[in-house]
């Protein structure tokens, strides 16, 4: 399950990004993605039972701040779910006294389960998200976000969930970044959902010529290990990936 940024919308892998534009004065951007990725981690959970991951996808961007893409990954949850796709489409843009903004829809999709896996519930469902961000001045360059993303029927047909999350960053001495995230899953029927909680990750990233090296930590917060865990395994997981866009 993909998280924009908001991403205003990891996982050990590679990341290859793509942007065409159809000529230098072309209000559409076109643009691709393609990775590997030895773990796929949504939410602060394994996507891929702690396994390898090929993800791409494609976006196209209007100068006005509208966007659509879609973006798939091979996923393994125990059953015949072997894939994802998700579709997506929003707008954005930057206030005059700085503030980026962001609001959009996004869909998972789960082509091929079998009915006797999804007979409790289907899988693909949908969220509608927002965020804010700002970037301060100074060498540092300081940065904020918040994102909130809403399903009215999460994953399995289990009733409404509500994911926020904070974002921090700065620019340090070398080129190198520095990011911290914590996200909090709220279930509205714990019966039936599993029980809410909050999950966090800190990261540094690099450029170097075209790609870009990031090397982060995801760790349970408070109940992450009940929701996304079967067994005596751990949630934390540490992940790098390496990354370019062109």
């Amino acid at each position: 399950m993909k998280e924009l940024n908001i991403k205003l919308l990891a996982c050990t892998g590679i990341l290859l990004t793509s942007s065409v534009f159809a000529d230098e004065h072309s209000p559409v951007e076109f643009s691709a993605n393609v990775g590997y990725f030895t773990d796929y981690i949504y939410r602060g959970g394994s996507q891929t039972a702690d396994g390898a991951a090929v993800q791409g996808g494609f976006d196209m961007a209007h100068e006005s701040g509208f966007y659509l893409g879609t973006w798939a990954s091979n996923v393994d949850f125990g059953n015949s779910a072997n894939i994802e796709i998700d579709f997506y489409g929003g707008i954005g843009g930057e206030l005059e006294n700085g503030i980026s903004w962001d609001i959009g829809a996004l869909y998972y999709w789960y082509p091929g389960v079998k009915a006797a896996d999804d007979a409790g519930g289907d899988f693909d469902f949908y969220d509608i998200y927002a965020g804010v961000g700002y970037t301060f001045g100074g060498d540092l360059a300081p940065n904020i976000g918040f994102g909130i993303a809403y399903t009215p029927d999460y994953f399995g047909e289990v009733g409404d969930a509500t994911y926020y999350t904070v974002d921090f960053g700065v620019s340090l001495p070398g080129d190198v970044g520095l990011a911290f995230q914590f996200g909090y899953q709220d279930n509205d029927d714990e019966a039936r959902a599993g029980t809410s909680y909050s999950h966090a990750s800190v990261g540094i990233s690099k450029d170097i010529g075209i790609f870009t090296l990031d090397l982060s930590y995801y760790f349970d917060v408070d109940d992450t290990k009940e929701f996304w865990v079967r067994g005596n395994d751990e949630p934390d997981a540490l992940v790098f990936s390496l990354s370019s866009s062109f």
